[in-house]
């Protein structure tokens, strides 16, 4: 789980923190105030475009980690033409927003990528889903089949076997 390097409270009531909290627990919208709100074409277009070339990251991990550092890491592994913006988007969910094609598509394509050890799992994101109720697909990985007979260096034996391991891309022979 992410957790955030944030200053803490002292911990010392103030006689506005009362009025404060309760005025925090109105400020949901209701379902007619909710009507009320239209985002015009020309607006929505704009908020298109603004939201371009973004991934979805979930780290596998039930351990506490900084998001600081995974935004780090993650920024040293891809080398990317320019720093992704970053920010957290839940429970070990990220929002990356890369700045030109080249660099969205190896985010979002060339993986598999890891954090600690941990697997990063990437998705295309249109910035319009809620970010908890994204289904992630799952990782790629490179396997290598050793052992098999020569006889049965076929395709078709190769990825019956590669199956087996789980949903294959692809499969191929060698030698």
């Amino acid at each position: 789980m992410a957790s955030s390097e944030t200053g803490s409270s002292s911990g010392v009531a103030t006689g506005k923190e009362p009025e404060i909290n309760d005025l925090l627990q109105h400020l949901d919208l209701c379902d007619d105030e909710q009507d009320e709100v239209v985002i015009g074409a020309e607006a929505a277009k704009e908020f298109q475009l603004a939201a371009r070339w973004l991934a979805i990251a979930k780290v596998h991990t039930t351990r506490n980690f900084s998001a600081d550092a995974l935004f780090g890491k993650m920024k040293a592994i891809w080398n990317l033409s320019r720093d992704p913006i970053c920010r957290e988007a839940g429970e070990n969910l990220f929002v990356f927003q890369m700045h030109c094609l080249g660099d969205w598509k190896k985010v979002v394509h060339q993986g598999p990528w890891t954090f600690r050890g941990w697997a990063v799992l990437i998705e295309d994101y249109d910035g319009k889903e809620d970010p908890e109720e994204i289904s992630f697909g799952g990782l790629y990985v490179w396997a290598q089949i050793h052992g098999i007979p020569e006889l049965y260096r076929k395709n078709s034996v190769v990825d019956d076997l590669a199956r087996r391991i789980g949903k294959t891309k692809e499969s191929e022979t060698c030698c």
